[in-house]
């Protein structure tokens, strides 16, 4: 499959990665954020390969922004056929805190943020879809620092999301469209994901490589049939400082 595909959050790593790997791919792709600080070299890249490349700024946590810059999309590349969507939890949590010292509006707002850019994006970009009645959706969930905290907080935007991804795999089946989640290997909460999986000696870039290596698996025509998974991806070693949304 190939057209233009559509990264939400792609100003950070994991989202330049993917799109560098999908534009090698053949698609045109349209880098939606609220800021492209480190995404010019990115853009300079995928346009050297023939690809097209558009630059939107986006609040993504915003309904009226997303239709907007999906709307800019549509008029200067084309509808999309694919969107990623990449999901953080903003600045790392304090860590080493007695749990009832961290406020609990502070991990509500973390929570309602990261699973409201997801559902934002995801409805936005399925709208477009369905007039193509076909597709791939993609949540990608950024890796955090900030040990135990961030991990008491990603545990429910990771459930949040994994809900999510399948209900709208089932809704979206029948037009076609696949929706699957991408998670750090860390976050897997059952025995589906190795316990300790090595992660490649690259350190941080491994994760955002790894996404962008099953993001090209996942919008090939051969992986049609699977939608509504968990996928897990080893994320950077210990002591390697991990990605958080700017």
């Amino acid at each position: 499959m190939t057209g233009v595909a559509v990264v939400a959050g792609g100003s950070g790593r994991t989202g330049l990665a993917v799109a560098l790997r999908l534009a090698a791919g053949g698609h045109d792709v349209a880098l939606l954020d609220t800021e492209f600080r480190a995404a010019d070299k990115t853009v300079r890249r995928i346009e050297e390969t023939g690809r097209r490349c558009l630059t939107v700024q986006a609040e993504l946590a915003d309904a009226g922004s997303v239709d907007t810059a999906f709307g800019q999309v549509r008029t200067a590349l084309g509808g999309p056929a694919v969107l990623v969507t990449c999901v953080g939890l903003g600045p790392p949590l304090p860590d080493g805190l007695p749990e009832d010292e961290l406020a609990d509006e502070q991990r509500y707002a973390a929570v309602r943020r990261a699973l409201r850019r997801a559902f934002v994006c995801c409805q936005a970009g399925a709208g477009q879809l369905l007039h193509q009645r076909s597709g791939r959706v993609i949540i990608v969930t950024e890796p955090v620092e900030g040990g135990e905290n961030a991990w008491l907080t990603l545990q429910p935007v990771l459930g949040g999301l994994i809900g999510f991804t399948r209900s709208a795999a089932l809704e979206l089946a029948r037009s076609g469209i696949t929706v699957n989640l991408i998670a750090p290997t860390d976050c897997a909460a059952d025995s589906r994901a190795p316990a300790h999986q090595p992660a490649p000696k690259d350190g941080a870039s491994s994760y955002a490589e790894g996404v962008a290596h099953v993001t090209e698996f996942l919008v090939d025509d051969q992986a049609v049939g699977i939608t509504g998974q968990e996928i897990y991806v080893a994320a950077p070693e210990a002591g390697v400082p991990l990605l958080h949304e700017r």
